[in-house]
């Protein structure tokens, strides 16, 4: 009888066990509940979002510009997503003969007393930014604006920076561009929502990186991506020419990422990438291969959009370890180093960017697995 009771307790205690597990895995129906998103339905105050705006090259001027409708200028987009320090980045085609641009800040009471001149030297030619120099793990940040928008034919950027007055909220800001000539565009105006830190507590773990997926193909951690194979010409140090079929491989070894309920983020992601040595390849004549070993560690801060179910990572500090050489950094401004759809189900993450080549949208997922 004791024997019966034990062993009745014990399949008790399982299954106690396993109700627990099950309960820690189901996805909260309210991923809300400290209302963090609220905060940015609040309207901000126009004087201080001004103060807190930085532009590199701008000059605040006070009063109001004039347009007079001789230049034509349009924005195809009305509203835009920003992010505490980081900023947003206002893109758009330039007209013939463009000199720069003016914008002005403005709320339900009217505009700000004062607007900012930025001249076309301060602007950035969006299809030739400068590329980031260190490698960022799994997340390279295929993407380098600041928010969401994604207007066809835009080829020129104002990069506008926060200080850290400016919170979490909305308002909105008029922009018109101006010539040599003294014309100056009738304004359009965007409605701005600075996110919130976090913003959904199912996402608030620790996440291990499984798999990625992209036009088609699953590339499992720890599974080398290779190029396709290319041939290549060697005149070796003894005279003989020879041909070797070469192909790079990258190997993403293992990637942890936590989410924190704070709005910060963490990961640390370790790959191998391989290369050829061709100093030691003409020598030799024979085909050396080079393994190199890189983990990049990042801390940051991250934001969910509600609406459009977007999971964005904005990067503040990193560490890069190459060669066993490691190099720390921050990024004063923050770096937008992921902004995509997340997809969550009980314990599996799902995150993937879209990207348009030649017209024709391209994802690639980045699944993970709750630790």
């Amino acid at each position: 009888m004791k024997k019966a009771n034990v062993f009745l307790m014990g399949c008790l205690a399982i299954a106690a066990m396993s109700c627990s597990k099950d309960d820690e895995n189901k996805l909260d129906s309210n991923p809300d509940p400290d209302g963090v998103n609220k905060q940015e339905e609040v309207l901000l105050d126009i004087a201080a979002v001004t103060n807190g705006v930085s532009i590199d090259g701008a000059t605040k001027v006070q009063g109001s510009p004039v347009p007079n409708g001789d230049l034509e200028f349009s924005l195809d987009y009305e509203k835009q997503t920003a992010f505490q320090t980081n900023g947003f980045n206002i893109e758009f085609k330039a007209p013939d003969g463009f000199a720069g641009a003016y914008v002005q800040l403005k709320d339900e009471n009217g505009m700000a007393d004062s607007y900012f001149d930025i001249p076309s030297g301060a602007t950035n030619n969006v299809y030739n930014k400068a590329p980031k120099t260190i490698e960022r793990g799994l997340f390279t940040s295929k993407k380098s604006d600041k928010g969401n928008v994604t207007a066809k034919g835009e080829d020129t950027s104002i990069d506008v920076n926060f200080e850290s007055e400016v919170t979490a909220g909305t308002f909105c800001y008029v922009i018109c561009v101006y010539d040599g000539q003294g014309n100056v565009s009738q304004p359009s105006e965007v409605c701005v929502t600075v996110e919130s830190w976090g913003g959904n507590i199912n996402l608030v773990a620790d996440w291990s990186y499984t798999k990625e997926i992209y036009k088609g193909e699953t590339i499992n951690v720890g599974e080398a991506d290779c190029d396709d194979f290319d041939t290549r010409t060697v005149n070796c140090a003894g005279g003989e020419t020879k041909e070797f079929n070469t192909e790079y491989c990258y190997t993403v070894d293992g990637l942890e990422l936590t989410l924190k309920s704070d709005g910060t983020y963490s990961y640390v992601s370790e790959e191998t990438s391989s290369d050829y040595d061709w100093d030691a390849t003409i020598d030799s004549c024979k085909l050396v291969i080079e393994n190199h070993k890189v983990r990049y560690a990042s801390q940051g801060n991250w934001a969910y959009d509600v609406e459009e179910s977007r999971l964005t990572l904005v990067e503040f500090e990193y560490t890069e370890t190459y060669n066993n050489q490691t190099v720390p950094g921050v990024e004063e401004d923050g770096y937008l180093i992921f902004d995509g759809q997340a997809t969550i189900t009980e314990n599996k993450l799902v995150i993937s960017e879209t990207e348009i080549f030649n017209d024709v949208e391209e994802i690639d997922e980045y699944h993970f697995s709750k630790k």
